[in-house]
């Protein structure tokens, strides 16, 4: 499991953005969880010259994020087809409290349908 989820989702997202030697280092500390000691030895540097390096590359990956904003983005579009979703599913229940409500409740199906589809898009475990 890696060290720091979030920085193997940085890395996941603006990991062609580093260096390949950087990019190199950080997939092996946070998604192959090496120590700093195995991946010195891969390289030839020393341990201290591996933490640097990550930590660089946390400094770079933090950056790309604060000025691309695609995590966060991505985070709220998830949130927001949440939250359409909660909706729609209490539209749907308040639907088969009436009896003239199957329209409605086809419809409301298919938003569910749709909004499941873009959060499987999106990667995001549905509800």
């Amino acid at each position: 499991m890696a060290k720091n989820l979030e920085y193997g989702i940085l890395l996941d997202v603006y990991g062609c953005l580093l260096t390949d030697k950087q990019f190199e280092i950080m997939d092996l500390y946070y998604n192959d969880d090496l120590s700093l000691s195995e991946i010195g030895e891969q390289y030839g540097i020393s341990r201290q010259g591996v933490h640097d390096s990550i930590k660089r590359s946390e400094a770079a990956l933090d950056d790309f994020e604060n000025k691309l904003n695609i995590l966060k983005d991505r985070q709220r579009q998830v949130n927001d087809l949440l939250s359409i979703k909660s909706d729609a599913l209490e539209a749907l229940e308040q639907c088969r409290k009436v009896s003239f409500g199957r329209n409605i409740a086809e419809k409301v199906i298919k938003t569910l349908e749709n909004i499941d589809r873009h959060l499987a898009d999106l990667g995001e475990e549905q509800e």
